[in-house]
């Protein structure tokens, strides 16, 4: 019902904008899909709702709806969590302004000039205790306490160290300068089609670096 309430609130909003012409995506396959006539309203509690925004369609001019993956409805996910952060009293309107990276938010963190470089990959000391049992000077006992349960995740394999993922399978783990040459091959196409945002990462844990 939630997602029918939600679609109509969407439809009346277009009204009171005066749109004639509209194009409805949602991740809601079965409110998509009922409001297409594809499939028939077969719950008692859902029909009233479903009666509802058919009429509300009828004053359009032109209405379609489109299934849109859950996974792809990234922007529906962002708003709805805006509006649970933010109060906007009955009949104010405000203006939310979307700006997009022209890069991948990886290569711009990796390209970024910083005055004080780590000359250690982010794995030392997780390496360091695999091989020698080893704590970063002046750890406190919660420190080394953390430190004794991350190492947990990880293999250490000669000289090489390993992630293990929840499948159990070994991530090489890299330093930022392998990750700046794996970011680029992945993105330019080396690994595949370009990528970009969680699809890059994605692309990366599956050639096997963490």
């Amino acid at each position: 019902m939630a997602k029918y309430e939600a679609c109509i609130m969407g439809l009346l909003m277009a009204l009171e904008h005066q749109a004639k012409r509209l194009k409805v995506y949602g991740d809601s396959a079965l409110v998509i899909y009922q409001l297409r006539e594809e499939w028939g309203t077969q719950d008692v509690k859902l029909i009233p709702y479903h009666d509802h925004a058919q009429e509300i369609m009828g004053a359009f001019d032109a209405i379609s709806f489109h299934d849109v993956p859950r996974e792809e409805n990234q922007m529906a996910d962002v708003l709805a969590t805006l509006s649970t952060t933010i109060q906007v009293n009955e009949g104010q309107e405000i203006t939310i302004r979307v700006q997009q990276q022209s890069r991948v938010a990886y290569c711009q963190y990796l390209g970024q000039d910083t005055t004080e470089i780590n000359p250690e990959p982010w794995y030392f000391d997780i390496k360091r205790y695999l091989e020698k049992g080893e704590f970063p000077k002046g750890a406190s006992e919660n420190n080394k306490r953390m430190l004794r349960r991350l190492a947990i995740g990880y293999l250490l394999s000669g000289t090489t160290l390993y992630k293990r993922n929840a499948n159990m399978m070994l991530l090489q783990c890299v330093d930022q300068q392998e990750a700046e040459q794996i970011i680029e091959e992945v993105h330019e196409g080396t690994f595949g089609t370009h990528a970009n945002g969680h699809a890059l990462a994605h692309k990366i844990l599956r050639a096997g670096y963490y």
